[in-house]
Order: structure tokens, then C-alpha cells, then sequence
């Protein structure tokens, strides 16, 4: 299990975090802006799994880290442009909209002015008191004028349908794009905050969530606990079957994970192998049970080769759990889960141990 950088609380942890990725950066010849710095520097702090990934792979290819290829790997895993790019072009969508409906809007304001001005013309040549059309006795002359006065109604009612049609079109247009544009940010959204392999929740968004519930535990004095996962002997898969068999076991996991907890409990992808739960309203010895539902749920799968049909083995985990302590550090919760989990992993691996009795369970 890489460990480093996962528990960087102070400057003696950052500095080396920060001299591995300058090292690293001198070694492949990627020039050290800000935006290379924050690459390497989050490969080696272990908070961007699927960064680390992509490092992983180019390297073992054989590709070298291009400016390109940088920015790239800055926008994808460390920049969130994506996102902000996405919003941007959102903006500029709907402000097209909002021009094409206030055009719309002023054409059907200027027709109505006019439909109205033509109707009140008709009214007064057709009101008997005015010694107009209706007031005269309808001789030919008359007539004609009916049927000019008439024509010139029904075409402007026709021109106002039409106006009345185009107005509606472009309005179910725009709800449409509307529409299409909010599933768009969705998607932005969700990715921005999910773990692309497994599904779960990242690193990112794990740390805002255990801030909230967290300050929600304290104000309505309930319990909030932290589980701490990691599969044991992991580099076994990768190293035996290769990295795709390795990320087999990586979605399997988070989708058991996912099966054993509520809705109102969130799972994340903490960094590699290793998981995390935040389970509100949960104290110390329902969360033991609960990483005892999920152990040996996982403990029951097996890795299959299916093309082969053959087993590749058994998955187990070791568990590390916490119970919040109003008041206390973040940092400090998550590090009596990890030793709690590092307790099980020298223990014999393959069990629960909670951080207030670090022992076997």
C-alpha cells in the first residue's frame, strides 16, 4: 500500500511531496511552471488516483511528458477547465438565447401595436356614429370598402397567427436547448466530483462532504463515523495479472462498497487502493458492523478470468474506523482511521479494527 502523501500534515511531509515531484520533473525534462508543479506534485501526494494512472501509463509506453501532454494532464486531472469551460459555454448559450427570444419578443410587441392600431381603425369606420362605412347607407362604394377594410384585418391577423407561431417555435426551442444544456452541466458536474474508474466519489469531494457532515454532527449532536478500506495485497493483482485485471478489482470493490452502505452514507475513492465511507449518524460500533458487512462481502467475490474461465483469486480487506470527536481536527479523524487500518494490515489483514480498540475484532 503507497502511503505517502496521504497523510502530509505539516511542512516536513509537503517539502518532500515537493522535492519528489521537482526531482521527477527534472528527470522527464517538463519544465517547472505552476501548472507542471501541481501535476506532479498531486501524482506524488497520492490525491488523484486516476492522474496517477495516466502518469503510469505514459511512462511505462515509453512517451515522454510534452508541453501538450502536460497541459493536457493539468486541464484533465488538476485544473478543472473542463468544468469551467463547460459553464462558460453555457453562459454565452443562453445569453444567445435570451437575444433571440427578446428579438422575438419586441418583432411580436411591435405586430400586436400594429394588429391593435388596424382594429381600432376598423372599429371607427365601422361605427355608424362616425359617418363611415356603417353609417352610410351601402351602396357599391361601400361594399368595397368592406372588403378592403376586411382584407386588410384578415391579413393583419394572419401576419399576427404567424408572429403568435414563430414566438411559440422559438420558445420550444429554447426549452430544449435549455434543456440539453442543464443535462450537459450535470454530467460536468457529476464527473467533476466522481472517481472515473469506480464510480465513486473522489478524493475532492470527499474531503468537502467530511467537512460538512462533520459540522452537521456538532450541531445536532449525532454521530458521524469514518471508515478507512484498503484491499489487501493489491500490488499482487497488477503485478501477477496487469493493471487491467487490477482495475477490475478496484470497480468490483467500490461497487460492493456501494451495495453495503445507505443512501445516506457517501463512499469515495480515497487514493489507489484504498476506500473511504463516511457513515452520519453512525456511531463506533455500528460502523464496526458496517466494515464487517462490507469485509466480508467483498471476502466473498472472486476475480475471474472469463475468457479463460479461470479464477484469479480471492479479494480481502482491511479496515480502519473512527468516530468523530466533536470539536476535533479533520486531519486528526482521519488519521486514527488510518492507524486503526494500519493496526489491522499488522494484525494479519483481512479484518476490522476500530481506533478505539486497535485490536482484532
Amino acid at each position: 500500500m503507497d502511503r505517502e502523501g496521504l497523510t502530509e500534515d505539516g511542512l516536513e511531509a509537503a517539502t518532500r511531496l515537493a522535492e519528489q515531484a521537482m526531482a521527477r520533473m527534472a528527470r522527464e525534462r517538463v519544465a517547472p511552471t505552476p501548472e507542471n508543479f501541481a501535476v506532479w506534485y498531486a501524482h506524488y501526494s497520492g490525491r488523484a488516483p486516476d492522474l496517477s494512472r495516466a502518469i503510469e501509463i505514459l511512462a511505462s509506453s515509453g512517451q515522454a511528458f510534452s508541453t501538450q501532454r502536460s497541459a493536457d494532464l493539468y486541464d484533465r486531472f488538476v485544473g478543472g477547465r473542463r468544468e469551467t469551460e463547460a459553464v462558460r459555454a453555457a453562459g454565452l448559450s443562453i445569453q444567445t438565447m435570451l437575444d433571440e427570444l427578446l428579438s422575438q419578443l419586441e418583432a411580436f410587441d411591435s405586430g400586436t401595436s400594429r394588429y391593435g392600431a388596424v382594429l381600432e381603425t376598423a372599429r371607427g369606420r365601422l361605427d355608424p356614429g362616425g359617418g363611415s362605412v356603417g353609417g352610410a347607407a351601402m351602396g357599391p362604394g361601400g361594399v368595397d370598402q368592406l372588403r378592403q377594410l376586411l382584407a386588410l384585418v384578415a391579413g393583419e391577423t394572419r401576419r399576427m397567427v404567424d408572429q403568435n407561431q414563430s414566438l411559440q417555435s422559438q420558445l420550444s426551442s429554447s426549452n430544449e436547448q435549455l434543456s440539453e444544456l442543464r443535462r450537459n452541466l450535470d454530467n460536468v458536474r457529476r464527473e467533476a466530483v466522481t472517481d472515473a474508474l469506480t464510480g465513486l466519489f473522489n478524493r475532492k469531494h470527499f474531503d468537502g462532504e467530511l467537512r460538512r457532515l462533520a459540522t452537521e454532527a456538532m450541531e445536532v449532536g449525532a454521530p458521524v463515523s469514518l471508515l478507512m478500506i484498503d484491499i489487501d495485497h493489491f500490488k499482487r493483482f497488477n503485478d501477477t495479472w496487469g493493471h487491467t485485471v487490477g482495475d477490475t478489482v478496484l470497480a468490483l470493490v467500490a461497487r460492493t462498497i456501494r451495495d453495503c452502505i445507505r443512501d445516506t452514507e457517501m463512499a469515495a475513492r480515497y487514493g489507489g487502493e484504498e476506500f473511504a465511507v463516511i457513515a452520519p449518524g453512525t456511531d463506533l460500533a455500528m460502523a464496526v458492523r458496517m466494515g464487517e458487512r462490507i469485509r466480508d462481502a467483498v471476502s466473498k467475490k472472486q476475480v475471474v478470468n472469463r475468457s479463460r474461465n479461470q479464477s484469479l483469486g480471492s479479494i480481502t480487506l482491511s479496515v480502519g474506523i473512527a468516530e468523530y470527536r466533536p470539536g476535533e481536527p479533520l486531519a486528526a479523524l482521519v488519521q486514527r482511521a488510518d492507524e486503526a487500518l494500519y493496526a489491522a494490515k499488522r494484525q494479519g489483514r483481512d479484518q476490522v479494527v476500530s481506533a478505539a480498540q486497535p485490536t482484532a475484532l
